[in-house]
């Protein structure tokens, strides 16, 4: 939601009818995405013992994001909704590539499957709306590393959360045989995904220059003929 009424807000900013009308369905995008995202998050809750303090969390993420759509200047929101899509567009390439998601079991996977795709596909529209309306390189990227590591703080507290109410999944998974799989696995995505981060940071930076994993366009015809609707 944050995202979108930061688009929204942008709009009257923006001229290029092209602009304009990739920012109008990135918001569709945006919008399907947050309702699929939340029917999960609603299984999860209704599940885990976690579930009332998820809650919580939810209610303050929601909080805090509208405080900022209210209050901070567009600027401030724009910088934040580019940086947000560059590092989740560059970890969706690397988790592509590097076939992240293919030990998992359906449906989850082809939720997770779906997600990556959605990033990489409308990867270009903030960063275009953020050079049209403000086109600050050294702001965008001063920011970035803040609102990414805030972004990486939520995480940790929603993760967090879900192990202290289940503590007995960490000892079910801490033999030497799922912690060097752990290790393995966090390294393979690592050496995949920092130099697309970094690469974010670079002046002449451009989402709609970066190379594409092999499996994204495949990903993209299937999800598409799943659709009931297209905009």
């Amino acid at each position: 939601p944050f995202l979108i009424r930061t688009m929204q807000a942008a709009m009257a900013s923006v001229i290029d009818p092209n602009l304009r009308e990739q920012m109008t369905r990135f918001c569709a995008q945006e919008g399907q995405h947050y309702r699929q995202h939340a029917l999960a998050n609603e299984i999860v809750k209704r599940i885990h013992p976690s579930g009332p303090r998820l809650a919580e969390l939810e209610r303050e993420v929601e909080a805090e994001f509208a405080a900022w759509s209210a209050n901070k200047p567009l600027k401030f929101n724009l910088a934040y909704g580019e940086g947000f899509e560059s590092m989740t567009c560059a970890a969706a390439r690397a988790q592509i590539e590097i076939g992240m998601f293919d030990y998992m079991k359906e449906p989850i996977r082809g939720l997770m499957y779906w997600h990556i795709m959605e990033e990489i596909e409308h990867r270009t529209v903030c960063f275009e709306a953020y050079e049209t309306v403000v086109g600050d390189y050294l702001y965008r990227t001063r920011m970035a590393r803040w609102f990414q590591k805030h972004y990486f703080g939520w995480c940790a507290r929603f993760a967090g959360a879900m192990l202290e109410a289940e503590p007995a999944i960490l000892t079910r998974y801490d033999s030497p045989e799922w912690t060097a799989k752990r290790k393995m696995r966090t390294a393979k995505y690592q050496r995949a995904y920092m130099p697309k981060l970094l690469g974010t940071y670079l002046p002449w930076y451009n989402p709609g220059r970066v190379t594409l994993p092999n499996a994204f366009q495949t990903a993209r015809e299937t999800y598409t003929a799943l659709a009931t609707s297209v905009l």
